[in-house]
């Protein structure tokens, strides 16, 4: 029998790996495999928006400590479905609002927010700081995943872009090193840089797990208060991948790099299941 195999998602915010792969992880959860589950920033900023009667979303600002704790608490109820914890960098996001409302913008020598470390760089500067490269590069050889998803970088949120460059510079790191696991990135369906970000490689067939996907998503509250809506924009960018691809729904990726036969069995001469589907699936 192969092993047990695991899957680590490093993205940037809270519900960002529901977004990129909250299908595949339910997916290959219920096949056996553990999830590791990393969050990049602290989740300081952001909204707490709730849905109305009326239907009506109404946002309302929040503190840097209390969004924090309200993201992470949601987090920590999406990555209960699949079984794990989630694993915070706590890189502190780029800017927040106080407790007046006033926005701040942070900025190499500022003031920094209550529960915020001094000593901690921003999710934007992470890649380059040293300390934070370690340690996410030694996780990846600790864990020893048979496949790291993170997000793209054809994509109009500079952390989202940031937390891919963290990811890879670490993936990299930790080949040089050993490891020999398999790193995809996640297509985020923006256009703002031409039609880089609809172009896919490979692709995981999630039609049976739409429903699921959406139900991670909707321990999101504070994010995503119409997930359970038939008609949410996530529901229907997976079921229009589903048509790319010639299935129901799918969630669709590009190569980092494919494969260095991390999870080859030598005795049945065949790879675990994620990856010998994305290597099927792969153009």
């Amino acid at each position: 029998m192969i092993e047990k195999q695991s899957i680590m998602v490093v993205a940037a915010h809270a519900d960002d790996n529901e977004v990129i792969a909250g299908g595949t992880m339910r997916k290959y959860y219920e096949q056996g495999y553990e999830i590791i589950y990393v969050m990049s920033t602290n989740n300081m900023s952001g909204a707490n928006s709730t849905l109305g009667a009326d239907g009506k979303i109404v946002s309302v600002s929040e503190p840097p400590e209390i969004m924090s704790a309200r993201r992470k608490s949601e987090c920590d109820a999406a990555a209960a479905l699949v079984g794990t914890k989630p694993i915070h960098l706590d890189h502190p996001q780029r800017h927040y609002r106080d407790a007046a409302g006033k926005f701040h913008e942070l900025r190499y020598g500022c003031a920094l927010p209550p529960g915020v470390p001094a000593g901690v760089p921003s999710i934007l500067t992470a890649y380059e700081d040293a300390a934070a490269v370690k340690r996410l590069t030694d996780l990846i050889l600790q864990r020893n995943p048979a496949c790291i998803i993170t997000m793209g970088m054809g994509t109009n949120n500079i952390e989202h872009a940031a937390t891919a460059m963290l990811a890879v510079k670490c993936f990299w790191q930790a080949v040089d090193k050993g490891f020999r696991g398999a790193m995809i990135q996640g297509r985020e369906d923006y256009t703002s840089f031409g039609d880089v970000n609809a172009k896919w490689d490979t692709f995981v067939d999630i039609s049976d797990y739409v429903d699921k996907k959406m139900e991670m998503l909707a321990k999101h509250r504070c994010q995503m208060p119409t997930a359970h809506e038939p008609d949410h924009g996530h529901r229907l960018r997976v079921l229009k991948w589903g048509v790319a691809c010639g299935c129901k729904a799918a969630e669709v990726f590009t190569w980092v790099r494919r494969y260095d036969r991390p999870d080859l069995d030598a005795r049945l001469l065949t790879y675990s299941p994620l990856i010998a589907e994305l290597m099927h699936h792969s153009r």
